[in-house]
């Protein structure tokens, strides 16, 4: 499932001339000035990353001794410019086979967990908020057996009445559990972004 510019929105512009692969990267970027939750001496997973603009942010940050990998069932273009950037085409469900990956990289588990996965969409809100809850609580399911004890979480959600059924098992994984929208966000858009902060376990 990957993200799309979107033609005449002000920040695909801004995305092209930064040489950004999409818009969602300013989304991250905000994120990080409110929370400060990349740091250069972490390992980072980014899941669903495709086309990779999160990738490209966290890489920035990371140091060249730290690694930043990226899962994605689509074929991400490897043409990052950082050699700290690891790309695994599988499934986040394969979890054998991501353990096998990791190891040949010599991590364990990750301080920080990204994701900005998006349903794809059926023009029915509530249909898409609770497929979105659904991936997002798959994440979670990840995050529990690749994320360090102390280590944070970023998810896109889509906001509808159904969102305490991803908030409850949050709370139950994490210290706290911010939201926030960044202004990248369109507007009319019901995604919020929910992070977990200090994995409990």
């Amino acid at each position: 499932m990957t993200k799309q510019f979107i033609v005449q929105d002000p920040y695909f512009a801004k995305a092209k001339k930064l040489g950004y692969r999409a818009r969602s990267a300013f989304k991250l970027i905000e994120l990080q000035e409110k929370y400060n939750l990349i740091h250069p001496q972490m390992n980072v997973l980014d899941v669903w990353a495709a086309p990779g603009s999160f990738l490209q942010v966290i890489g920035k940050i990371v140091d060249l001794e730290h690694k930043v990998v990226g899962i994605d069932i689509t074929k991400i273009d490897p043409n990052f410019g950082r050699w700290n950037i690891h790309l695994l085409q599988e499934s986040i469900f394969e979890y054998e086979k991501i353990r096998t990956f990791l190891d040949s990289l010599g991590i364990g588990q990750f301080d920080l967990i990204t994701s900005d996965i998006a349903p794809s969409t059926t023009g029915m809100s509530w249909v898409d908020q609770y497929r979105s809850i659904e991936l997002n609580l798959a994440i979670l399911d990840v995050a529990k057996v690749f994320l360090k004890k102390w280590g944070n979480l970023v998810l896109k959600v889509f906001v509808w009445e159904d969102v305490n059924d991803l908030m409850a098992p949050l709370k139950a994984n994490f210290a706290k559990v911010s939201r926030f929208k960044p202004k990248a966000c369109r507007e009319r858009s019901f995604e919020e972004y929910f992070i977990g902060l200090w994995k409990k376990d």
